[in-house]
């Protein structure tokens, strides 16, 4: 039965329950009392090495989560610049200026949408109205803009409040009035070759627990 016992123990319980049984030993056989304090302290030491040694272990393990964690985020890092690299290259062979703002559009969700729709209403930039690359009407008609940047913001706002999920053959005789065959030509064109090159991104690498899982 105490085999038994001990076995069910870790090593730091058993450690305890010897410190236990020794203070019973003492208060019983007080002679020993001075063997049972010196074996107290050295068991006291023990424990404190033991936990010592538990803090280290896990220190070491949260220094590498901490490292795993950092070389994911350089891959992903890694990966959005080849991302970029390859939406860019493309965009300039297009002799598109749309091209300068790269990062911001593929930041996007939509971003092969409103490459697409500014394909049809500006030339992919080249003619663009106040920095309207696409055709935004407002209440007082063609809406004007800052930057580049402000446009691209105000389009993906304005495709997430009207034409979510909405297909651009859908968005014909809608979002430009009345439907156009060539509006839905130019921009479906561009829209299927940016999805031929969506294929070639690279992948973001697995999360730290998904690679453990």
């Amino acid at each position: 039965m105490n085999a038994s016992f001990g076995a069910r123990l870790s090593s730091k319980e058993r450690i305890i329950a010897l410190i236990f049984l020794f203070s019973l030993i003492a208060w019983n056989f007080p002679a020993v009392g001075k063997a049972q304090a010196k074996t107290t302290n050295e068991e006291k030491s023990l424990i404190f090495e033991i936990k010592s040694k538990t803090d280290f272990t896990e220190l070491e393990n949260k220094n590498s989560e901490n490292q795993t964690a950092l070389i994911i985020q350089q891959q992903k890092i890694a990966v959005i610049n080849e991302r970029v690299a390859l939406l860019r290259n493309y965009l300039e062979a297009k002799n598109s200026p749309l091209a300068n703002y790269t990062e911001i559009l593929l930041a996007q969700p939509d971003w092969k949408t409103i490459i697409a729709i500014s394909n049809s209403e500006s030339n992919m930039g080249l003619h663009c109205y106040a920095n309207n690359c696409s055709g935004i009407f407002g209440p007082d008609g063609l809406k004007t803009y800052a930057t580049i940047p402000d446009w691209i913001v105000d389009m993906q706002n304005l495709l997430n409040q009207r034409y979510s999920g909405m297909s651009l053959s859908q968005m014909d005789g809608i979002y430009v009035q009345p439907r156009s065959y060539n509006w839905f030509l130019a921009s479906s064109r561009i829209y299927g070759e940016l999805t031929e090159l969506e294929q070639k991104f690279p992948p973001f690498p697995k999360t730290a627990s998904a690679q453990n899982g």
